[in-house]
């Protein structure tokens, strides 16, 4: 009989060859074996595991439920991490689905989980996960707002990633540069202002002598 830790690396390359309902079959074996040796956060990683091929089969409800499982094992017994993982991986089932709150949601509490552990790489890629929803919800600026702050923690970006913070970069650069100019204008406005009130005081001045100087 396979140990546990076999049935992981087999359903792992069936997954990575993209056979995910043999996957399924060799991850849920798994599950069941590693219950048997006595250890059930990895059994709990495993149903996380069955999760995340029903999610590539298109079966969300399913994935969800396995996932869900899996979840309250974390809460209960940890650790924090893969809870916060979990749940980064529901919230693209949720997506899927169409329900975009709860993926919302998912995305911000795994996120936070990630931001007070330190992981500032998984932390980054979650809060990219979050920016990228808003932008296909149609919310640009908090789009934006949001990918600036993931790349900042994301060390090896994508072409994709990068070509979005070159254009971060760009916009705030070009922000800093219009700012500075209307701070020049606005500058030089305020000092013509002030010539002009000094050369009315000087004309006031000098009349107020002159009308004096005629008495």
């Amino acid at each position: 009989m396979s140990t546990g830790s076999e049935l992981q690396s087999k359903g792992t390359r069936l997954f990575e060859k993209g056979k995910h309902q043999e996957a399924v079959g060799v991850f849920t074996e798994a599950v069941e074996a590693y219950r048997a040796e006595g250890n059930g956060q990895m059994a709990a990683e495993m149903q996380v595991n069955v999760g995340m091929c029903k999610r590539e089969l298109e079966q969300y409800e399913d994935a969800l439920k396995e996932m869900q499982t899996s979840l309250a094992y974390f809460e209960e017994h940890g650790p924090q991490i893969r809870k916060a993982q979990t749940m980064g991986n529901m919230a693209l089932a949720y997506a899927k689905l169409g329900d975009t709150e709860q993926a919302q949601t998912m995305y911000r509490e795994s996120g936070a989980i990630f931001r007070e552990l330190g992981e500032d790489e998984q932390y980054g890629e979650t809060i990219l996960a979050l920016a990228d929803m808003y932008f296909r919800a149609g919310d640009l600026m908090l789009a934006v707002s949001t990918f600036e702050v993931g790349l900042e923690y994301v060390k090896n970006l994508n072409h994709r990633q990068k070509m979005i913070k070159q254009l971060g970069m760009l916009k705030a650069r070009l922000t800093g540069e219009k700012k500075a100019q209307e701070s020049v204008s606005s500058e030089a406005t305020t000092d013509s202002r002030r010539r002009r009130r000094g050369i009315n005081a000087r004309r006031i001045g000098q009349g107020k002598i002159e009308e004096k100087s005629d008495e």
